[in-house]
């Protein structure tokens, strides 16, 4: 009787560890539904006449860049104290940005228009520490230094880096 009993829990154990090792799955994969999506096309779409106008309106433009480049590094003076800062130039096309570190800690970011022929850039300038407005400034015939103002009564200058300082500043 012993012996049965423990040829029972032998085969006990054996069918246990061997449940433990062997996966059985019951479950079915789940099939996939397939939607099948029929459209029918009644009409072609014809370009509008606006898609004409953009492109005229895009080769104007082309016509009248800026012969003016203002990339590159140049030194500012800038506000009623006219403070001395260096100020990276981005140009392209017409378009103008530039960022310059001040002495107290802020930073300058000037974005502007260069127009195609006058030599003038016309724009924002917006700053850290809270205050920003309008610039307008007008580059001299050698294209390497320009007078102008922040808001209309403020001075703005500036050089091409190794350049002497404007005179007058504001314009």
């Amino acid at each position: 009787m012993k012996r049965k009993i423990s040829a029972i829990i032998v085969l006990l154990l054996i069918c246990t560890t061997l449940a433990c090792t062997i996966p059985i799955n019951f479950a079915t994969a789940p099939e996939v539904e397939e939607k099948i999506v029929y459209v029918e096309i009644t009409s072609t779409p014809e370009p509008e006449e606006e898609e004409t106008v953009v492109t005229e309106q895009t080769s104007q433009e082309e016509d009248e860049m800026a012969s003016i480049n203002m990339d590159g590094l140049w030194t500012i003076w800038q506000g009623p104290s006219e403070q001395k800062l260096s100020i990276d130039f981005l140009q392209k096309g017409n378009d103008l940005i530039g960022n310059a570190a001040t002495d107290d800690g802020h930073s300058l970011l000037i974005v502007g228009v260069v127009s195609a022929n006058e030599g003038e850039v016309s724009g924002t300038w917006e700053s850290t520490d809270g205050t920003s407005g309008n610039f307008q400034i007008t580059l001299n015939d050698s294209l390497n230094s320009f007078s102008g103002n922040m808001g209309g009564g403020v001075p703005l200058c500036g050089t091409r880096m190794g350049s002497s300082k404007p005179y007058p500043c504001m314009q």
